[in-house]
């Protein structure tokens, strides 16, 4: 019997890998044909003559969970009241379970040995967490380090996993990158353990980064002790705000003594962009007797308000539109009217959220980076605005589009995505043995 020869076994190898992909990829489609097919089934059976199935119909829907919000009819679909009472329903339920879930730490699970890259793959595959990998970079023309790690996570957080994991490694993060990501970077020189400097919540992570004593030569009383946190958060997260009231904030020394939180009526906050994931927040204490050698013990709540996945309203026949209402889970849009303005199309918008929790009081950047466009009749976006503030309330904000199209409007589709609920979430925190000046 002829031995195959190393080419060959390659060749196999190759056709075998590739043969496996192929069928992977075939099992995936499957299995979502078959998901929609279920849906489109269940969707029909809202509709059912017994209350019953009508019933089981919703229920089974919504504890098939949110992967099928995109597979739900539009609000702007034609189905019957009833149907479309009970889609509200669903979609408010799996909208509300979705901001839930986005609360909570991304677990990893992870048993075995590989190179530093693969877990780091494997990793981002598990939680949907971009993580950019460069590795101990070595002198020009070297290759970058990637450390062979046996590794052993159940169900841990994604934080203490990226630390644990950099601990091991010898390695550093960035999170201030071009992309939202984690950056893998090297360690500075005789920097301590990440896990030993972290405190974890959720999806958060809480490290203090600096501290200063302040004493005013002129005004004895104006005495001050500032520590400086740096909170990240997981990539796959696009918090609204972050807030820290003053309030809640605990602090001790190392005998147990309590130290006294200055301006206790103020509210912290950390800085949020939409294309961030970190920043820094500022904890104002008195200044305590010299005798005190550390921040033994500081708790605080962080408060911040997490969107849900964005709901897609889609506007026909705009150019005669005029307050048309659409509504998804917790949010309404109202396109007010369309108008040529000079040379552009003017579109106006109204969109109110049943709660906002405070989401319209002050940073703005995360509605107007909503995604909006003018569709063609192919459904490509051939438009993007710019925009204005037209009126703002506390749980509503309208919006003129500006749109430079030539001609009629007929065959574009107006449409906008927006979060369809805000959720208000609080995340407890604790830092220890902070030394002093």
């Amino acid at each position: 019997m002829r031995r195959l020869t190393l080419l060959e076994v390659q060749s196999v190898s190759g056709t075998l890998v590739l043969l496996g992909g192929l069928l992977l990829a075939q099992v995936h489609t499957a299995a979502n044909d078959d998901l929609k097919l279920e849906v489109r089934r269940l969707i029909r059976q809202l509709d059912a003559p017994q209350l019953a199935e009508r019933q089981a119909a919703e229920n089974r829907l919504i504890e098939m969970g949110p992967d099928i919000l995109d597979l739900l009819p539009e609000s702007s679909e034609r189905v019957s009241a009833e149907v479309a009472e009970r889609v509200a329903r669903i979609r408010q339920q799996l909208q509300h379970t979705m901001a839930e879930s986005a609360g909570r730490a991304s677990p990893v699970t992870l048993e075995g040995q590989w190179p530093l890259s693969e877990i780091l793959a494997k990793i981002e595959k598990q939680t949907g967490n971009k993580i950019v990998f460069r590795g101990s970079q070595q002198p020009e023309g070297s290759p970058a380090v990637d450390p062979k790690l046996n590794v052993d996570f159940d169900q841990r957080p994604f934080w203490e996993v990226v630390d644990r994991l950099m601990d091991q490694a010898e390695l550093g993060v960035y999170t201030y990158g071009q992309e939202k990501a984690v950056y893998v970077v090297p360690r500075p020189g005789r920097e301590s353990s990440r896990v030993a400097r972290a405190s974890y919540s959720g999806p958060f992570r809480f490290e203090p980064v600096m501290i200063h004593a302040q004493r005013d030569l002129r005004a004895p009383s104006n005495q001050l002790l500032r520590l400086v946190l740096e909170v990240c958060w997981e990539p796959r997260l696009a918090p609204v705000t972050l807030k820290q009231r003053m309030a809640d904030v605990e602090a001790f020394d190392e005998k147990g003594r309590p130290l006294e939180v200055d301006a206790p009526e103020a509210v912290s906050e950390v800085f949020v962009t939409p294309d961030s994931m970190g920043g820094e927040l500022e904890i104002p204490l008195k200044l305590p007797p010299r005798d005190v050698q550390q921040i033994a013990r500081l708790k605080g709540t962080l408060t911040a308000l997490l969107p849900s996945k964005a709901a897609a309203f889609r506007f026909d026949d705009i150019e005669h539109a005029k307050e048309v209402e659409q509504r998804v889970a917790g949010v309404t849009v109202t396109l007010e009217q369309v108008r040529k303005n000079r040379e552009a199309w003017e579109v106006r918008l109204r969109v109110r959220f049943d709660e906002a929790e405070g989401a319209l009081e002050s940073h703005l950047n995360w509605i107007y980076d909503n995604e909006v466009y003018l569709e063609d009749a192919d459904g490509k976006p051939v438009a993007r605005p710019t925009l204005e503030t037209t009126g703002q309330s506390e749980n509503g904000i309208g919006v003129a589009y500006y749109f430079g199209v030539d001609g009629p409007l007929d065959d574009y589709t107006f449409v906008y995505k927006t979060p369809a609920l805000i959720l208000s979430k609080a995340f407890e925190y604790e830092i220890r043995d902070v030394e002093l000046p």
